[in-house]
């Protein structure tokens, strides 16, 4: 299985996704929120790349049926009901209903992760695990997608693909850097691994994800200080958004979105 990690979800090239597991990481907050909403109740999510086409769709569901959530500019958009806050998605209030919801950046990348393939699982520092274990009982190459912010690094969805990532190491048990031995008169078109341990190849990017998490682990929450968008949410007096975002393995569900629809 070989892993690799795209920074942004605008650098995805449609064929580095064929037929491979894929993962989009949006921590702060688009993943994090789905998957607060499916775990407390929600009957669906239909992630909406425009505010236009949220209302459109809206407006052909029964009244009380459904919940409008997202943000421009980590503003709640005018008109919604929520915000793109984790917290405001509640039992009380998304139970049975369906989530519509549209973010700066998040369903974007979703749409932009499901590729060809039209699937794509919706990953956060509160279900690394669970990802984790779904990606290893697949056997399939994986690639996990980084969300961004403003099409350009974020550490924060960096942060939890590389969370992941050692999650799966602890799957197969096994270090990945134990030396191979190679034909030295073979010709190689592509850079390949001397040290793999035949289960999972790391591509660089992969491997500094990995480092990353490796450095926060212990204190997902200072990773999230760290960036520039969670000091952004901080200034805007959303303290306990970063806190709750970063609660490692806080759930265990694994969101899937495929046929326009995240269950």
């Amino acid at each position: 299985m070989r892993v690799s990690v795209i920074a942004t979800a605008g650098n995805i090239a449609g064929e580095a996704l064929s037929n491979k597991s894929v993962v989009m990481f949006d921590i702060l907050r688009a993943s994090s929120t789905i998957s607060t909403a499916l775990a407390n109740g929600c009957k669906e999510v239909i992630p909406v790349i425009d505010v236009e086409d949220a209302f459109a769709l809206a407006r052909q569901l029964p009244e009380g049926s459904f919940i409008l959530g997202g943000e421009r500019g980590a503003i709640k958009v005018t008109g919604f009901h929520l915000g793109n806050s984790p917290l405001e998605y509640t039992a009380s209030v998304v139970k049975d209903k369906t989530v519509i919801i549209s973010t700066t950046n998040g369903t974007k990348a979703i749409r932009y992760a499901a590729g060809e393939n039209g699937r794509v699982f919706i990953g956060s520092l509160l279900n690394c695990s669970s990802v984790a274990k779904a990606l290893a009982d697949l056997s399939k190459d994986i690639v996990l997608v980084c969300a961004g912010t403003r099409g350009k690094f974020s550490l924060e969805d960096t942060l939890a693909a590389g969370l992941v990532i050692k999650d799966l190491l602890k799957f197969f048990n096994k270090n990945p850097w134990q030396a191979k031995t190679q034909e030295h008169n073979k010709f190689y078109l592509e850079e390949t691994p001397i040290f793999n341990n035949d289960a999972l190849i790391l591509e660089d990017a992969a491997v500094a994800a990995l480092r990353l998490a490796e450095y926060y682990w212990q204190s997902p929450i200072q990773g999230l200080l760290d960036s520039l968008h969670g000091q952004k949410l901080l200034q805007l007096g959303l303290a306990a958004d970063l806190d709750y975002c970063s609660k490692l393995n806080h759930l265990t569900n694994v969101p899937v979105f495929f046929n326009d629809k995240i269950l």
